[in-house]
């Protein structure tokens, strides 16, 4: 018997997997213009909470908005 999921079924993610990938974005600039490509596509094509996501982890792990 197969399973039916949803369409935008979302697995939540584990603590690791974030801090992994906070940790790349700070060390490998390559992966941070990738991540940030990535965000602005997703965007561009209508998958708004995809880009949520993807650009809430890259201004996370880059430090945050600055307060003038």
């Amino acid at each position: 018997m197969r399973r039916r999921y949803k369409k935008h079924q979302t697995m939540p993610l584990t603590r690791n997997f974030r801090e992994t990938i906070q940790a790349m974005i700070q060390r490998d600039s390559g992966f941070r213009q990738e991540l940030l490509k990535e965000g602005i596509e997703c965007l561009l094509s209508g998958e708004v909470e995809v880009d949520k996501a993807v650009l809430r982890d890259f201004i996370n792990a880059t430090g945050g908005f600055h307060q003038s």
